[in-house]
């Protein structure tokens, strides 16, 4: 993989969410200059655009798993497109909901015909099946149906599940867990929960992420929900997750401090919800973000 080679896409999906408007999200980075600004850092930016959109629904008929079908669309797409992006280079998906992390993992399974593994960075564990869910939202169960455990509508979209192992998976930055995702939480390569990581500090904990992903040093995704950042500095969620999170600048380093290593072949944001952004703060710091860890790739 070209490390002076960039592929850029967007998954507009608020189907696996608690509101609509995440969906607006990858058009929104893109344009507080998003692309521009990579391209100012001299790498070759190939834009494949964002795909179809996946709107959100109450879909009260559903209350245990909200909006399965749409969101196993959005799971099959974003497989389809991540295999066309990392045959181009270095992959940034741009969401969209959490539920794309399922399709971003088939997808680069598919492609590179190996195991894949994931540092998942998210203020929550998003372990849920609807056996266990408190709100019947699919983006709670994300790394659970990532691991093949959930929906089988949405499990099987992208290929054969699982997409990823669970000992391919390290978990950062979570601060809540509700109580039908502790029984799995053993079954991930390792937990780091924010206080812990923020006691560690940012390159250890990324150092740690990495190891703990048990894939033979193979291709490893990285996933980002904005949501593992303190309200205070993130307003711009659907939900407020109790606790201290990381500040912005905890997790700039901790995402950097990922994508610098040669095993990382994607990374993920997700959950970030423009209308909570009226005057585009948010999403100046989430580009500022992203660029900082590309720069930080592209001079490793």
């Amino acid at each position: 993989m070209s490390r002076n080679k960039l592929a850029v896409f967007g998954v507009p999906t608020a189907a696996g969410a608690a509101a609509a408007g995440g969906e607006r999200a990858p058009l929104v980075l893109r344009e507080t200059g998003l692309l521009g600004e990579l391209k100012g850092l001299g790498a070759t930016v190939v834009n494949l655009s964002d795909l179809s959109l996946f709107p959100w629904r109450d879909d009260a008929e559903h209350p245990r798993a909200r909006n399965q079908q749409v969101v196993a669309c959005a799971v099959r797409a974003a497989a389809d497109e991540t295999t066309r992006a990392l045959a181009e280079g270095f992959t940034i998906v741009l969401g969209g909901d959490c539920t794309l992390v399922a399709g971003v993992a088939g997808g680069a399974r598919a492609f590179l015909k190996q195991p894949v593994g994931i540092v998942y960075i998210d203020a929550n564990a998003d372990l849920n099946t609807p056996e266990t869910t408190p709100s019947g939202n699919l983006n709670g169960m994300a790394l659970a149906m990532a691991m093949g455990r959930g929906p089988v509508e949405v499990v099987e979209a992208a290929g054969p599940p699982p997409y990823v192992q669970g000992d391919h998976v390290s978990l950062v930055g979570f601060r809540e867990l509700d109580p039908g995702e502790r029984s799995t939480l053993g079954d991930l390569g390792l937990a780091l929960p924010a206080q812990a990581a923020r006691r560690l500090g940012m390159r250890v904990s990324a150092a740690l992420a990495l190891d703990g992903v048990a894939n033979a040093d193979g291709p490893v995704l990285v996933h980002l929900d904005v949501d593992v950042i303190d309200p205070s500095e993130m307003p711009a969620t659907n939900t407020t997750t109790p606790g201290p999170g990381l500040s912005f600048a905890e997790a700039a380093e901790l995402v950097t401090a990922l994508v610098a290593s040669p095993r990382v072949v994607a990374l993920e944001v997700c959950e970030f919800q423009p209308r909570r952004d009226p005057d585009g703060t948010a999403a100046r710091r989430l580009v500022d973000l992203l660029v900082r860890a590309v720069t930080r790739r592209l001079r490793a």
